[in-house]
């Protein structure tokens, strides 16, 4: 059996994608941006490395002319070079002995490359036999080897993710979340063991080493590594970090992307300076994990995309030409105060194929404002009638009520009836009508979750639906210690219920409202068996005992349902929230959700866009771990057989050994965990297919109404006035507020 860490990689990539052939593609990005001059932009070209016949791993850029990385085939990792200007690749060699892998490849700052190399005792043993810190030439001769093997603990887990290399020729290691400090002889210097997880190390102008990582508290900090220290040194900057990608800047202290931008400044300065979004070039920024400022001019980036089915690692090379030069393409505005992952993927990925648009983020907000004030933002603007083309409904503070209110956003249903390339019927009906309001539909899911309460089986039964009075009869059954769901108050609960149920209490069409009858009663009632305050999380013995029934959470993935059933021990049944006649499950975006400005001068684009996301090879072919379950019926069908595939991997004997498909880690009342999700049955696909297919829309209950109703209800909660009191009174406040806003 091969070396665990190449078998982790080879299977992690494997998992993820597909790698396609190599490949040439240039984007005509007329975008000016600060540091360049008038008059120029840049230009992006791609180009995807390797072949199809292997996965890349590691990859890091070795100075003005070349790219390296490591690709697997059959299991054996070669190292190769590729020239930037002629995107040739040729092979490196490199001295290693039997049994010996690099884990790591980082530049020595001088063109070269420092690997990190782990060593195991045969082909069947795990056992660490050499670790050693190589310095190699660009064309693979070796300058320098040092063993380590007695520096570093001797387990099979370990594992070298950087080497880096001081003014002074000092080694920097870092292991996850230990850093060793190896003098030029091979002694240690010293070490830092953080307890949590490095994201990046670093060398600053001055040679200098530095990290960055949540620290325990969960900040996001930069710090320095300063050899003989016994504990890393926060940098002192006046500019705040936030989590990113980061490294050295060349010339200055720090390149580093940030919320989609490209940042660098100097620890000194009191702001960083920006270079360029990444989407205006088209490139996801979630997949970037080396960036380099060249010295004529030319921005370099490599990108690994680990989520995608046909992804791969690509270089990208951002070179200034005159404006005049680049043909121009009709500009969209994608409006959001945060861009998220699936935004930034499906934009720059529509903008790569298509001929007529790009689509250009439009943030609100920037990195010194935190989310109620970037929040504000966005509703002051969309307030005043300044709508973007495209308006991000996955992050926007304002309901899609509050859009359709205000005029802001525009019917698909002409487009979608009228478009010659797909049809409405290959679509999840109920998944289709999310986002339908009054028989208007104002934005299509790519994918989505769903909103459930999970328990087990053998605790509430199989239903998939119940009432109020089914869960007070369930609770009335069991002891008084017993808990329905923790995490939750009353007023949270409160608060899910009637808008669940809203439709029973507000008529929208005639503006009335009817809040005194058996149905709110009882819901104010199931409320107030929740604490105050929510208390203490439950944890997996309590889920697994009965103590606590249920959990909640938004299911986007097969092994995520079968994750619970490791939870809770035993099978579990999916079940909505208690309603009146309808399903209690809602589905929740887990993709790219937006919707078409009604003041927009190129809605055609904007379709495009929103089509693009839903179009067979788009819904079939791109996906990504626990990202949510697709729109389109034969995709979704796609994903069900893909999750009951097994894999296997061939075992000391020869034979095939089945291996697990993903891995869960999480923690529950504190208490951490993991769970190996193997192929999943057709009983756990069909639980989750009837979920699917049982969820409906949730539509957000007006606020006003709800703040009506929350603080009428504290004085029932608090014993100081009866339901049918309480129910009485938000009746006549609530009616009022219809007849003032009608």
């Amino acid at each position: 059996m091969k070396r665990k860490h190449v078998l982790c990689t080879i299977m992690a990539f494997a998992a993820a994608f597909v790698l396609g052939g190599c490949g040439k593609r240039t984007s005509e990005t007329p975008k000016e941006t600060s540091g360049q001059e008038d008059g120029y932009v840049y230009v992006a070209e791609y180009q995807t490395l390797g072949n199809a016949s292997g996965q890349i791993g590691e990859t890091v850029i070795g100075n003005d002319q070349n790219v390296f990385y490591l690709q697997y085939e059959d299991s054996q990792a070669k190292l190769f070079s590729m020239d930037m200007d002629t995107r040739e690749s040729t092979e490196v060699p490199v001295e290693l002995g039997e049994y010996q892998y690099i884990t790591s490849l980082d530049g020595d700052g001088d063109g070269g490359l420092l690997a990190g190399v782990i060593g195991y005792k045969d082909a069947e043993n795990s056992e660490i036999e050499k670790i050693l810190i190589k310095r190699l030439a660009a064309d693979g001769k070796e300058l320098q080897s040092l063993d380590a093997s007695g520096i570093f603990p001797q387990q099979p887990s370990l594992y070298i993710s950087d080497v880096l290399m001081d003014n002074d020729e000092n080694y920097y290691v870092c292991t996850g979340e230990d850093i060793y400090v190896i003098k030029p002889d091979g002694t240690l210097y010293s070490q830092f063991s953080l307890g949590q997880y490095i994201h990046n190390l670093f060398r600053m102008k001055d040679g200098k080493i530095g990290a960055s990582y949540f620290d325990s508290r969960g900040f996001f900090v930069i710090s320095q590594v300063i050899p003989g220290e016994r504990e890393l040194k926060p940098v002192n900057s006046p500019i705040t970090f936030d989590y990113g990608t980061y490294q050295g800047g060349g010339d200055t202290d720090l390149l580093y992307t940030q919320n989609g931008v490209l940042l660098s400044c100097d620890l000194s300065d009191e702001k960083p300076d920006e270079i360029l979004r990444w989407t205006d070039y088209d490139v996801n920024s979630t997949n970037l994990t080396s960036v380099a400022l060249l010295s004529d001019g030319r921005i370099a980036a490599l990108t690994q995309d680990f989520m995608s089915e046909n992804g791969g690692t690509e270089l990208i090379i951002l070179t200034q030409k005159k404006k005049s030069e680049v043909p121009e393409k009709i500009i969209l505005t994608y409006g959001t105060y945060y861009p998220s992952f699936f935004a930034e993927r499906d934009i720059t990925a529509f903008n790569r194929q298509s001929q007529k648009y790009r689509i250009m983020i439009k943030e609100y907000g920037d990195a010194s404002m935190d989310i109620d004030e970037k929040a504000a933002l966005f509703s002051k603007e969309l307030e005043s009638g300044q709508f973007p083309d495209i308006i991000d409904l996955t992050y926007c503070p304002m309901s899609l009520e509050t859009l359709i209110s205000i005029g802001a956003v525009e019917d698909l249903t002409p487009f979608l009836d009228g478009d010659e390339t797909i049809n409405r019927e290959d679509y999840m009906e109920n998944a289709l009508k999310a986002y339908e309001r009054d028989g208007k539909l104002y934005a299509i899911m790519s994918h989505y979750g769903v909103d459930v309460l999970i328990g087990k089986t053998s605790e509430i039964g199989d239903s998939k639906t119940w009432t109020v009075e089914d869960v007070m009869e369930l609770l009335s059954s069991r002891e008084k210690s017993v808990t329905l769901l923790s995490g939750e108050d009353k007023s949270g609960i409160l608060r899910i219920m009637c808008t669940m149920n809203q439709s029973l209490f507000v008529d929208k069409e005639t503006g009335q409202c009817s809040f005194t009858g058996e149905e709110f009663k009882k819901i104010l009632e199931f409320a107030n068996r929740f604490p105050n305050e929510t208390g203490e999380e439950s944890t997996l013995d309590d889920l697994r005992t009965g103590r606590t029934l249920l959990n909640r959470n938004v299911i986007t993935s097969v092994s995520q349902y079968q994750m619970y059933e490791y939870m809770f021990g035993g099978p579990v049944t999916l079940i909505g929230y208690p309603t009146f006649g309808k399903s209690g499950m809602t589905f929740r975006s887990n993709g790219t959700t937006a919707a078409m400005s009604t003041s927009s001068e190129n809605k055609e684009g904007v379709w495009e866009f929103i089509r693009f996301n839903v179009t067979k090879e788009r819904q079939e072919n791109v996906s990504s771990p626990n990202g949510g379950f697709p729109i389109l019926k034969s995709a979704l069908e796609k994903e069900f057989e893909k999750s009951m595939k097994p894999q296997y991997m061939k075992d000391e004997n020869g034979g095939q050994k089945e291996i697990p498909k993903s891995t869960w880690a999480s923690s529950m009342g504190g208490e951490d965990f993991s769970v190996d999700v193997y192929a999943a049955t057709k009983e756990q696909v069909d639980q989750v297919r009837e979920m699917i297919e049982t969820a409906q829309n949730g539509e957000v209950m007006d606020q006003e109404i709800l703040v009506i109703i929350l603080e009428e209800a504290s004085g029932y909660f608090n014993g100081q006035k009866s339901a049918e009191d309480v129910a009485s009174v938000i009746q006549n406040r609530v009616q009022l507020y219809l007849n003032e806003t009608r």
